[in-house]
């Protein structure tokens, strides 16, 4: 684990999503790959610092809940935050 990396593989988030494997992350967050322990399925879960002075995942939240149900849209499962990021969990 980096020392920018907010998670590493086995922490788990919200005692429902385990982080696998980090697939990448920029300027605006983290990507992590994670295993859903309720529906046994593979989940993105996407993160940005709550110390960054730009936050964008809010947004994303709000746009993304707003798409629900439209074709080509990720299915929204979780969100939240806590000390240290903000996160989103889709499929």
């Amino acid at each position: 684990m980096s020392e920018a990396d907010l998670l590493q593989p086995g922490n788990i988030v919200r005692d429902r999503w385990k982080v696998t494997t980090k697939i990448g992350g920029g300027g605006f967050g983290q990507i992590y790959e994670a295993y859903d322990l309720v529906t046994k399925e593979n989940v993105a879960l996407k993160l940005e610092s709550a110390k960054q002075a730009k936050q964008v995942l809010k947004m994303e939240v709000t746009v993304l809940r707003r798409l629900q149900g439209k074709d080509h849209v990720c299915k929204f499962l979780g969100g939240g935050t806590n000390e240290l990021y903000n996160y989103v969990v889709m499929t």
